[in-house]
C-alpha cells in the first residue's frame, strides 16, 4: 500500500511541475510580447518625434504638421525634403498622389490654376507636353480604354467584334454599335435624322489620314485636328462621327441634331469626347461631331459633371 502511495504522490508532483512549466512558458511569452510591443510603441514615437522635429525644420508650422500627419504615412512624410506653402494644401485633397508632389509644386508655380485643377491636370498629365512619355495600352478590349496623346493602341489592334450599325457600312464595336443603332432611332423618332460619317478605321488607314493632314495643314497644326497612329479613337472601334449633312464642320454646334445629342447621347452611353474650351486637356481642337461610347453609367457621370473623359479616368477610374 505504501508503493501504491508514493506511486500517486510522483504522479501529482509530475503533473503540478508540467502545470507550472506551462505557465511559466507562457507568462515569458507574454513578457516578452509586451515588451516588444512597449520597444514598437517606443520606436513609432520616437520615430513620430523625429519627423516631426523634421518637418518642423524645413519650415512646417504644428498645425501644418498636424495635417500632413493625418493624410500621409511616415514613410511619404519622409519623401517631403523642402518646405513649400503649398503641400499642405496638395495633400488635403482627395486625388493627391505622393508620386507627382514635385510635379504639383512645379505646375503651380507655371500656372495660374487653384490647387483642385493642378493635381487634375497633374494626374490626367497635362503638365507634360503632348506625345511624350507615351505608354502602350495593356488592355485595349476593355470598353473604357482610355486612349489618348499619352496612351497609345498596339499597331496591330483590331477589335474582334466589330458589328455594322445598322446598314451603313460603318462599324464599331458590338455594344457600342448596338447602342448607336438605338440613338439614332430615337433621334429619326423625333423628326432629326444622324449621318454617321466615320466609325471604327484601322492603324494604317490612320497612318494615311495623318500624313495627309500634314501634308496640308503642316505637323502643328495636324495634331491638333487628327491623331496620330496608334492614338486615334477610333482604333478602338468606339467613337463615331456624326452629321447632319455628311460635313463635319464647327457650325455642326448650331444645329437641332447637335442639340439633340447634347441632352441625350449619355442616354445611349455617348459622350463628346472633344469639348470646346477643352483642348489643354484633351489634346484636340473642338469636335462637336466625334462621340465616343462609355456605357450609359459612365456617360451619366460625365454629363452630370460637365467633365471630360481624362477628368473621369483620374477621378474614377486612377489607382
Amino acid at each position: 500500500m505504501k508503493k501504491k502511495f508514493k506511486f500517486k504522490k510522483s504522479v501529482k508532483v509530475i503533473f503540478f511541475l508540467l502545470i507550472l512549466l506551462v505557465i511559466c512558458y507562457f507568462s515569458y511569452n507574454y513578457l516578452l510580447k509586451d515588451e516588444k510591443i512597449n520597444n514598437d510603441v517606443s520606436n513609432n514615437e520616437q520615430e513620430s518625434d523625429e519627423l516631426t522635429n523634421k518637418l518642423s525644420s524645413l519650415g512646417f508650422s504644428s498645425s501644418d504638421i498636424v495635417v500632413l500627419k493625418e493624410n500621409l504615412s511616415d514613410n511619404e512624410l519622409n519623401l517631403i525634403d523642402e518646405y513649400n506653402e503649398n503641400i499642405v494644401k496638395f495633400v488635403s485633397n482627395s486625388y493627391f498622389e505622393i508620386d507627382n508632389l514635385e510635379r504639383y509644386i512645379v505646375y503651380m508655380e507655371e500656372n495660374d490654376y487653384s490647387v483642385d485643377e493642378v493635381i487634375t491636370y497633374v494626374n490626367v498629365g497635362i503638365d507634360k507636353p503632348f506625345y511624350t512619355d507615351i505608354k502602350t495600352i495593356s488592355d485595349p478590349n476593355n470598353l473604357l480604354v482610355l486612349c489618348n496623346k499619352f496612351n497609345a493602341l498596339p499597331s496591330d489592334y483590331e477589335p474582334d467584334d466589330l458589328t455594322e450599325v445598322g446598314s451603313s457600312g460603318i462599324y464599331m464595336r458590338k455594344e457600342a454599335a448596338e447602342n448607336m443603332y438605338q440613338m439614332v432611332l430615337a433621334a429619326q423618332s423625333d423628326g432629326l435624322k444622324i449621318n454617321l460619317v466615320s466609325g471604327y478605321r484601322s492603324y494604317d488607314y490612320q497612318v494615311d489620314l495623318y500624313a495627309r493632314h500634314v501634308r496640308e495643314r503642316g505637323k502643328a497644326e495636324a495634331d491638333r485636328v487628327s491623331a496620330r497612329a496608334g492614338h486615334s479613337e477610333h482604333q478602338t472601334g468606339l467613337a463615331m462621327d456624326l452629321s447632319n449633312d455628311w460635313s463635319l464642320e464647327k457650325y455642326f454646334e448650331d444645329t437641332e441634331l447637335f442639340k439633340w445629342l447634347s441632352e441625350n447621347d449619355y442616354k445611349y452611353g455617348f459622350i463628346l469626347r472633344y469639348p470646346k474650351d477643352k483642348e489643354y486637356i484633351t489634346g484636340y481642337d473642338y469636335e462637336p461631331w466625334h462621340y465616343r461610347y462609355v456605357g450609359v453609367e459612365v456617360a451619366t457621370v460625365i454629363h452630370n459633371e460637365n467633365i471630360t473623359y481624362e477628368e473621369y479616368v483620374m477621378k474614377y477610374l486612377s489607382n
